[in-house]
């Protein structure tokens, strides 16, 4: 009875969350598949032949998406817009942030060693996992599980794609350019970016519920609209 009517409450509290989960659920699924089959052999390519330059820079160009300063740009810009766009550059914001650090946090608990710091010649997929638990101790060049630049970019594609919905593909296009990014630069293989991608997800999704539920909380009788583009209002 107890746990019935604990679970019931947070159903109707945030009704749309399980329903958003079903992509971080088939990222994992997919990093599952690319550990075994895909993991080292682009990993390998990346870092040894390496991609055309054409490829190298139009990614390079995209990385900033998946970082604090690319996504600070963004915002800024935001704040152009109308009287509320503080409140709503503050929330992807928080969203965006919220999904690098998790997976940054994630990456204290985890020791993955980074592709330009693996053995190809004489290692197994197996053996990129140094350990548990490594806190700071290995350096960067361990922490390659999981992707913070594409859990940064996930976040925020997410968080970009609710309030400006005519924009979500070319959010999600962005996110997705900014993972490929990090196997072509040998940073992270593509298991890393794919679990990346879905705490990003998650975590966007979270944040965003408990935004929108604390926002009826404070003012039950209003609802929070989106900044109104020049599309809608014509």
């Amino acid at each position: 009875m107890s746990s019935t009517t604990s679970i019931t409450p947070l159903a109707s509290r945030f009704p749309a969350v399980r329903s958003r989960l079903g992509i971080p659920t088939a990222l994992l699924i997919l990093a599952l598949v690319s550990f075994s089959t895909l993991d080292l052999p682009l990993s390998r390519q990346a870092t040894h032949d390496h991609w055309p330059d054409e490829i190298h820079k139009a990614l390079d160009s995209v990385e900033p998406f998946g970082n604090i300063y690319g996504m600070t740009v963004i915002l800024l810009a935001l704040l152009a817009g109308t009287p509320r766009s503080a409140a709503v550059a503050c929330r992807i914001g928080v969203a965006g942030l919220s999904g690098g650090l998790s997976a940054g946090l994630i990456k204290l608990f985890v020791a993955r060693t980074r592709p330009h710091h693996f053995d190809f010649d004489h290692s197994t997929i197996l053996d990129s996992f140094q350990g548990l638990v490594p806190l700071v101790s290995r350096g960067g060049g361990w922490q390659s599980f999981p992707s913070a630049h594409t859990a940064m970019a996930a976040a925020f594609a997410v968080a970009l794609a609710r309030q400006f919905p005519r924009t979500r593909w070319l959010c999600y296009a962005l996110a997705a350019m900014v993972g490929l990014q990090r196997v072509e630069s040998g940073q992270h293989f593509a298991s890393d970016v794919l679990v990346g991608a879905a705490v990003g997800w998650t975590v966007a999704t979270l944040v965003l519920a408990l935004w929108k539920s604390q926002e009826r909380s404070a003012h039950p009788h209003s609802e929070a609209q989106p900044i109104p583009t020049a599309a809608s209002d014509s």
